[in-house]
């Protein structure tokens, strides 16, 4: 049984329609944030009247506070911090070149993506006609590692025969 088909017996219908009644009742009202109606001064005596912080609090307008939000903190300087601009640039050619990678790794015969056969993508059977078109290293541009090996293709053809003639194939 997979979490997929347990997840949404785990929360009530009622209470997954409680939450989002609460939700959308509570970011529709725009209210104006007030400040307090008497200041503290220097010379004066006494306790200050601590508010609430509406920063993150949708029902006041524009609410928020530089740096309160995870993209206004990494992005609030940006028009006058111009050190950080390389950190963002080579951040930004990292995500490229590891995508790349992951791609990249995907098309080779040791990852089994496709379950719909029984026999494995690395059996010979099944790769022997395009064992050197599939993806080796990154960095092979004589082409080296995609040429046809004919010695290997005699002895992998024999020991496959070899298998089945023993019957563990």
């Amino acid at each position: 049984m997979s979490l997929s088909s347990l997840t949404p017996r785990l929360v009530s219908r009622a209470y997954l329609q409680r939450i989002l009644i609460i939700r959308q009742a509570s970011g529709k009202h725009g209210l104006a944030y007030k400040p307090a109606a008497k200041q503290l001064t220097v010379n004066q005596t006494g306790f200050f009247k601590y508010e609430r912080d509406v920063s993150r609090d949708k029902r006041y307008a524009n609410p928020q506070k530089l740096g309160d939000t995870p993209m206004r903190f990494l992005f609030r300087r940006l028009g006058h911090a111009y050190e950080i601009y390389p950190f963002f640039v080579l951040t930004g050619i990292w995500v490229v070149v590891f995508g790349y990678v992951v791609y990249y790794s995907f098309g080779k015969i040791e990852i089994w993506l496709d379950r719909s056969r029984e026999t494995a993508p690395w059996d010979w059977e099944r790769i022997r006609n395009n064992y050197w078109k599939k993806p080796t290293v990154i960095f092979d541009h004589e082409g080296i590692t995609h040429r046809r090996l004919e010695i290997m293709e005699q002895l992998q053809d024999e020991m496959v025969e070899a298998a089945k003639s023993r019957g563990t194939r």
